[in-house]
Formats: C-alpha cells, structure tokens, sequence
C-alpha cells in the first residue's frame, strides 16, 4: 500500500519539480496523467507515522516545487571554473567524483559535487555492514547544523537485482533523525556488483539534540516497479557525528528584511549557507488579508553584473513550527547571493473557504467559477475529485489546487477525510485539448453527511505576479 502511495506522489511531482525550461503547456500536463491511467486505491492515513510526516512535507514542497513558468530572467547553468586551491586532491573520492558529476533528470547535485572539491567531505573507515549477500560500506560524511551528506556503496554478491526500499538515518531507540526519505524516494537501482551513491538528508530536530552516534539504515528489496517486493537485506551502519565541529561549520547571515507583494508581507529571517546546502527560514505575516500558499518560482542566484547561477531550490521543510527553504549550495566558491521571487500565490482569507453539496455535487461556494466537482464509488466508498478548469488567458502551470484534509458538515460535526481510501479513476489526456484540469482527489468513505459540506483551500492556483529580489550574501 505505502508502495503505491509512494509512487504515485513521486510519478506526480517529479514530472513539475525536475523542469526549469519552458514547456509546452498540454504536453507536460499529459505526461502527468500518463502515470494514473489505471485506477488505483490507496490510503493515505494506513501508513506508518514516519511516512505521513514524509508525505506532509513532500506534498508542502511540491507546492513550491511546482513554480510556473511565467517569462522569469533566464539564467545560465553553472560553467564556472574551479579554483586549483579548491579543489580537492586527486584520488580522494575519485568514484564518488563522477557520479555526483552524472547529474539525473530533476536532481541537482551541485552540493555534492562541490563539497567533493572543496574537500568537505571527512574520509569514514571500518564502516560495514554485511547481510544475504549485499554489503553497506560508508565512506564519506560531512555533517553541519542542518543536515549531513553521506557517500556510501553497495555492494550485491547475488545474482538477483535489488532496489533500496528505504533509506533513512535513526537514532536512540530507531527515532528518526532525519525529514525526508532518500533513495526509497528513487527506487534506487542495484544490480550485481558495486553501486556508489550519495544522500543529502536534513536533520528534523536542531542538531544540539541529536544523539553522539546516529546509525545509517538501507532496507533492499526485490526490484520490482510496482512495488516493494520482498526484503532481500537490512543493513546498518553507526556514524559518530563530531557536534562541537558541527556548530562551527557554515556561516548565518542575518536577514531581517520582509518582502511585500500586494500588500502582503513575507518576513525573511536567518540564512544558513553550508555543506550541505543554503537553508533560508521565512514567515508571512499573521496580519496578512491574505492567505498566501506559497512563492512563485523562488530562485537562489550565485553571481554579479547579469551573469547568475540558479543553485536550484531542492525542498521546503517545516521544522519546529520554522518554514525554510533548502538550496543547492556550491562550496566552491562564495559569489554574491540573491533571493528572487516572482510573486505569490494567494487568496483572500474569506476565499479559502469551499462549500460544496457533495450529494448533488453542487458547488455552492468557491472562489470563482473555474472547480468542476465529482464523485467516483467503488466498494471502498467515494471519492470526491476536484477539476480546475483553467481560463482561456491563463496559460501557465500552476501545480497548486490542493484541499484540507478535515471538513465540517452541516450540523458542524468535523470529520477526516485521511482516513479514507483514496480511488484514481482511469483518466487519459490527449496532447491535443485544449485544456487539461489540475486535479485533488479527496477520500470521504461511506459515509453519510449532513448536507453540504465546507472544506478549507490550502492551495489554489490564482498567482499574483511582482518579481522581487533581495541580497543574501554580498
């Protein structure tokens, strides 16, 4: 079941995430729907504690992820040359070298590559864990505040492919250490022989918390595409993490400013900027008349004069009530740095509120005339499905209808629709219309309600456009 769920998120978001050039529209909105053209059923509340977390801040990312294409500056991919006195000596890491130099399709691997040259990355012996065939060697770590990037290799002694199910970092009693998945994310390949590869995983707790030994955790199972298959090995290795030495990396810059599109206010405060990569915390005004669900197309420039790097925006997290942005980081080299947002996606307080008869599957308040609303049944109970019908001027992406998951009926009983089956109907685009809705799915059982019912919007697709920048690192 978690399998599933696993992959339909990331078929779904790895499609919008991983594109910085433009697009054709219908095109990119059909490759979406190539990876739900089967209906599929699965629940989101089932799962393990730790995977609704991961769920929570990978669906909060792909939000911001989802940025559209609205005629930003273009700016160029990194070309650079690498100062002799950066580099780090030959040899160390050689392997390791050229796979964070093999940069796969929606993956920057920038924080990697630089900190192998810069020579970040501490040397790790005697780490190894054997079991069923499979060997686990970690090689190289580079912990600071925030996160740590680990170069490790997998070694398969069997003649049967595997795949890493789950990758994660545990600490006293397997607490998770870390916010979000690695590999397991990827369904990282592993054939027979030797497979080098590296994480880049934050911390979910400050640091100063964080145990003196963490341990490494890899679960193989078969390589299967549709799902996990069957355990092939769980391997673990122990990793000592120096936190005096921690506290020390990076640099804080103390920002303090706040941006304000339409009114609206977006305070920035402290950005990290190190190993492991540039960690900018932010907030929008409480007093805010409207409800902002996120920027658009927060970028990272590394440069001067016209001539930028994008150090690619990787993820958002919400650490400990904290809202932050993770961006590449290229230790190699300590240009000027700038924010640059083109706006925010918004509504009025008052719009956020959705009410719909899902009996009649009647609409009977949105914030405008665009949300088509249906059911789909199965055995399992119904699903609501909402459809954003775009208007005719609007001609960009916008991944952002998304919907609260608790509702209230109308004798003001709340309920929760994470604990119901989530059913896909079969859906095929053609490249050929028009116009291709955005799309939620919502889970509401078989239950049944009090007439109508009112959700809360947490993500709708009406962009307000005003680019802004502000100096991070001068």
């Amino acid at each position: 079941m978690a399998g599933n769920e696993e992959k339909l998120l990331k078929d779904y978001f790895e499609e919008l995430s991983g594109q910085v050039e433009e697009v054709p529209e219908i095109k990119l909105q059909a490759a979406i729907r190539s990876g739900m053209l089967q209906p599929v059923r699965y629940r989101i509340s089932a799962v393990k504690k730790r995977f609704a977390i991961c769920i929570t801040v990978v669906m909060a990312a792909a939000l911001l992820f989802a940025f559209p294409w609205i005629g930003q500056q273009v700016v160029r991919p990194h070309s650079a040359q690498i100062p002799p006195e950066m580099v780090q000596r030959t040899g160390e890491f050689d392997e390791y070298r050229v796979v964070a130099g093999i940069n796969p399709a929606g993956y920057d691997n920038t924080t990697v590559l630089s900190a192998i040259e810069a020579g970040l990355i501490q040397r790790v012996s005697g780490a190894t864990a054997r079991q069923n065939g499979f060997v686990l060697t970690v090689d190289g770590i580079a912990a600071d505040r925030m996160g740590i990037i680990i170069l490790y290799s997998l070694q398969n002694n069997t003649k049967q492919r595997a795949r890493v199910n789950v990758l994660q970092l545990t600490g006293t009693g397997d607490e998770l250490v870390n916010t979000l998945p690695g590999s397991a994310w990827n369904a990282k390949d592993v054939p027979t022989g030797t497979t080098r590869g590296y994480e880049v995983l934050q911390w979910g707790e400050e640091f100063s918390s964080l145990p003196e030994q963490i341990t490494f955790e890899v679960k193989l199972g078969e390589y299967k595409p549709a799902d996990f298959g069957n355990t092939l090995a769980q391997l673990s290795v122990p990793i000592l993490l120096d936190k005096e030495q921690m506290a020390k990396t990076g640099e804080v810059q103390n920002i303090d400013q706040t941006l304000t599109i339409a009114g609206q206010h977006i305070q920035i405060d402290d950005v990290y900027l190190s190993t492991t990569g540039v960690y900018l915390d932010y907030a929008y005004d409480p007093q805010n008349t409207k409800q902002i669900f996120s920027m658009l197309n927060p970028q990272l420039l590394m440069g001067s004069k016209g001539d930028f790097t994008n150090l690619a925006l990787l993820r958002t997290l919400a650490v400990e009530g904290n809202s932050r942005l993770v961006f590449a980081n290229d230790s190699r080299f300590s240009q000027p740095l700038k924010l640059q947002i083109g706006g925010i996606l918004a509504l009025d307080k008052e719009a956020t509120e959705l009410i719909i008869d899902t009996e009649k599957q009647e609409i009977i308040k949105a914030p405008d005339n665009h949300l088509k609303m249906s059911l789909y049944s199965t055995d399992k109970g119904s699903t609501m499905i909402l459809e954003y019908l775009r208007a005719p001027a609007k001609q960009r992406l916008y991944n952002s209808l998304m919907i609260g998951s608790e509702f209230t009926d109308a004798d003001g009983q709340i309920h929760s629709a994470s604990q119901f089956d989530i059913s896909i109907p079969q859906r095929q685009e053609s490249a050929e219309k028009k116009s291709i809705p955005l799309l939620h799915y919502l889970g509401l059982g078989s239950n049944k309600y009090s007439q109508p019912l009112t959700f809360t919007i947490t993500g709708y697709p009406n962009p307000i456009q005003e680019t802004l920048s502000l100096p991070i690192r001068k």
